[in-house]
């Protein structure tokens, strides 16, 4: 009976109208949605049927049939404006009858509408932005399946909608992607430059450190270093003879007293060395007394400069000191080779100093991950990124073999790669797998490059992480190959359920037909026992047939209950033992042949709410995975049990196999994407990480126990909806 249409305020219409603006809009014209229409029109068996936009001041049609000459209309006193402020179907069988519609323009003129029924059409955030509608110029009624069929591809047009926005959306993240690649190869460009400028300044270092080797050797004057404890770490030749040393050799490691000056001259040398690592600052021309052992005492003129690491702390003291006793000329070449000394030290730190800390700011920007490897292939730096892909302290990876962070079976390449890295300079692999420190298997590109810095080889490697895209990709077709199936599962099972519901009803028919033959028969003479085994005979094969045909009933109704296309992520109240049986139903040609199917189930199980398409995804998944592990041809060997219990707060669902288990090494990363133990070709190891994720969802728990060998049991805990009266 038709409910009277009472007006509701129009909520939120702005994310309504912005909901529609998005992308439908701005598409294309779509054969798909002609089809629909024209489809709808002919079920219905009415002249216009239209798939109308409602925008904020007008209707845009999307598809039509009838109505060929307009292409929008004003959306004022229309009827898809009330269509979209309701829920459900919205039917006017008389529009004169109706005193909302009597004086309706578009019923007292063009196009006459004396009968109409729309649907809302609704994006997947519940915004209702269009209607479905039949139309005809005389009153008439709809049949209860026509109604049905109406709403049916109302909902076909949604999923379309929601297909249309993650197709665009996929785009939209291709075109980040390819942005992020532009940034990434613009980075990568901006790296071997600052690589060619290094080499640049290595060589230079080099250079310098040359001239500077050359400059100590042949220095006429003496030259030391030593460190805060007082300990000689080198000098030149003309220091170790002033002091009675036939090399530099006999001098590092020693100490001013261990060289034989006086104890008054050992804390003159001590007090200047700590002033000048104290203050940072040199100090030059001391006049100091040089005396070694019993010799004669001698003066010396001394200049002392402090040595500064990366960081800018004083590690060290550099002394350079003339004889002036005798030669006070010297003075001045004292004082310019001080400065040149200087000179050279200075720039060869500021040089190191930048270099090092250009390579460490490149490092610390890098969107990917950076390691530099020694000659060995030991990590000796990671950057921030590197560490947080592999979820590891930089403790965890300075030493390590890089090697080592591969799984087993791709180490050999890694390891060959890394050889050839060596004598070719640079080496790239662009399907390479890492273990982070969960255990979980990353799929990156990796490039590497030689680094010379001075004497020591180093290893610059550059990883890009691959394992979204890849896990994106992988899912995206999954989840079209599904989406597909379901579709063809319904459509299959529309098609076999009416042929076989008449099937059923006339075998019904000739069962009751055979039954009063028989009662008429007997009342004749004796007949021949070929007739009466002939009718023995034909009672069981109408009870078999019946049978047959009850069972592709059971299957139909299953395909129908999983390729529901509702929303995704509607939550209603689940019935878990009617879905069970559903995806057993579907299951039972193939489990017929593997294994005896026992069904321990709970009595009054208390319902859950969740997504009935999703949960049904899930124990189809385990229990196609469970056939599969068992050995096909030994059905009385094998055994599929599905076992249902409850406690206060959770439902427990049992589905265990006696099939060949799971190793243990696999199994800390059966959940993971990508991650089988099938033969190739076989899965694509999205199944049970999808099925993971969906009951995590529902707010529950998937755990797994397994013995090779011996067979293997999932079980699912879900939360109980308590408000849910028991099954």
């Amino acid at each position: 009976m038709l409910q009277p249409w009472v007006h509701e305020p129009r909520l939120d219409e702005e994310g309504r109208v912005r909901a529609l603006h998005r992308h439908l809009l701005n598409e294309e014209p779509d054969p798909e949605y002609d089809a629909i229409v024209q489809l709808a029109s002919a079920i219905c068996e009415t002249p216009i049927s239209l798939l109308t936009l409602v925008d904020r001041d007008r209707l845009r049609f999307k598809a039509k049939v009838g109505l060929p000459r307009i292409l929008q209309d004003e959306r004022t006193d229309s009827f898809c404006s009330h269509v979209i402020e309701q829920e459900e179907l919205f039917l006017i069988e008389d529009a004169l009858a109706d005193p909302r519609f009597r004086d309706n323009t578009r019923v007292r003129g063009e196009p006459h509408i004396r009968f109409y029924a729309g649907t809302p059409l609704r994006t997947e955030e519940g915004y209702r932005i269009g209607v479905l509608c039949v139309i005809d110029h005389v009153p008439r009624r709809l049949s209860p399946l026509q109604l049905r069929t109406l709403e049916h591809l109302g909902r076909q047009i949604e999923t379309h909608f929601r297909l249309r926005l993650q197709l665009l959306q996929a785009q939209e993240r291709n075109v980040e992607l390819e942005q992020a690649r532009s940034r990434l190869h613009a980075i990568n460009e901006s790296l071997q430059a600052e690589i060619v400028e290094r080499h640049r300044v290595e060589r230079e270092l080099r250079s310098q450190g040359a001239v500077l080797s050359t400059v100590l050797a042949h220095m006429p004057h003496s030259v030391f270093w030593k460190d805060r404890e007082g300990t000689f770490l080198g000098c030149n030749n003309a220091f170790a003879q002033q002091v009675g040393r036939a090399s530099p050799a006999g001098i590092i490691g020693r100490k001013d007293q261990d060289l034989g000056f006086p104890p008054e001259q050992v804390e003159a040398y001590r007090r200047d060395d700590r002033a000048v690592m104290d203050s940072g600052r040199p100090i030059l021309d001391i006049e100091e007394p040089f005396r070694v052992g019993g010799g004669p005492e001698r003066w010396l003129l001394t200049s002392k400069v402090p040595l500064k690491d990366l960081d800018g702390k004083v590690w060290s003291v550099l002394g350079i000191f003339a004889d002036i006793t005798e030669r006070r000329e010297q003075e001045a070449t004292l004082q310019q080779a001080l400065s040149k000394a200087e000179l050279y030290a200075a720039r060869m730190e500021s040089v190191v100093y930048e270099a090092r800390a250009r390579t460490r700011r490149l490092m610390e920007a890098s969107l990917d991950a950076v390691f530099v490897l020694d000659s060995e292939g030991r990590v000796l730096e990671a950057n921030p990124v590197a560490r947080r892909l592999l979820g590891m302290e930089a403790e965890q990876l300075l030493g390590r073999p890089f090697d080592s962070l591969a799984p087993e079976s791709d180490r050999a390449s890694l390891r060959r790669a890394l050889g050839e890295l060596r004598p070719q300079g640079s080496v790239r692999l662009d399907d390479q797998s890492l273990l982070t420190a969960t255990g979980g298997r990353l799929a990156v590109q990796l490039l590497g490059s030689v680094q010379d810095e001075g004497e020591a080889l180093r290893l610059l490697i550059v990883v890009h992480d691959l394992t979204e895209r890849r896990r994106l990709e992988q899912q995206g077709i999954q989840n079209d190959r599904l989406a597909a199936m379901g579709v063809l599962a319904a459509g299959i099972a529309h098609e076999i359920n009416n042929p076989t519901a008449y099937v059923l009803s006339n075998l019904d028919y000739l069962r009751q037909w055979r039954e009063e033959l028989e009662q008429h028969l007997a009342s004749l003479p004796e007949l021949p026992a070929s007739l009466k085994e002939g009718l023995a005979e034909t009672r069981q094969l109408l009870a078999d047939c019946i049978d047959g045909c009850a069972r592709i009933q059971d299957i139909v109704r299953g395909m129908r209950h999983l390729s529901h296309q509702g929303h995704a992520e509607e939550q209603t109240l689940v019935d878990v033992h009617t879905t069970l049986d559903s995806v057993l139903n579907i299951s039972q040609g193939e489990l017929k042949h593997t294994a005896r199917l026992e069904k321990d189930y709970a009595p009054d199980l208390p319902l859950i709410l969740g997504s009935e398409g999703r949960l049904g995804q899930v124990f189809l998944n385990l229990i196609v995975n469970a056939i599969q592990a068992m050995r096909p041809g030994n059905a009385r060997d094998n055994r599929l049990r599905v076992r249902t219990r409850a406690d206060e707060h959770h439902i427990r669902i049992d589905i265990s196999d006696t099939g060949h288990g799971i190793p243990k090494e696999a199994l800390p990363h059966i959940f993971d994407p990508f991650f089988t133990t099938k033969p190739a070709g076989v899965g694509t190891g999205l199944g049970l990480s999808i099925s993971y994720a969906i009951i995590q969802k529902m707010g529950g728990e998937m755990r797994v126990e397994t013995q090779v060998g011996q067979g293997t049991t999932f079980s699912l805990l879900l939360p109980i909806h308590h408000e849910a009266s028991p099954v």
